[in-house]
């Protein structure tokens, strides 16, 4: 026996991205604000500013946790 009502609504969904860009598509969600959109991304843009700054992150959380061994075997 199927149980009735038990699946969320698909409906209609705004999806808002950090650089302003907004599109529809469907989802079981109102609205989805998102970091990075194809209007954005260094691979569908062809800009590399943003892979810049998320370089820029690697390595400062790189060397704010240089030096810790969370258990990984080390090479001896």
């Amino acid at each position: 026996m199927a149980k009735k009502d038990i699946h969320p609504e698909y409906q209609e969904c705004k999806v808002t991205c950090a650089c302003g860009n907004t599109f529809m598509t469907r989802s079981t969600l109102k609205e989805i604000r998102v970091g990075v959109c194809s209007a954005c991304h260094p691979f569908y843009s062809g800009k590399k500013g943003r892979v810049l700054t998320e370089a820029g992150r690697l390595e400062k959380f790189q060397q704010k946790y240089k030096g810790i061994n969370y258990g990984q075997k080390t090479e001896v």
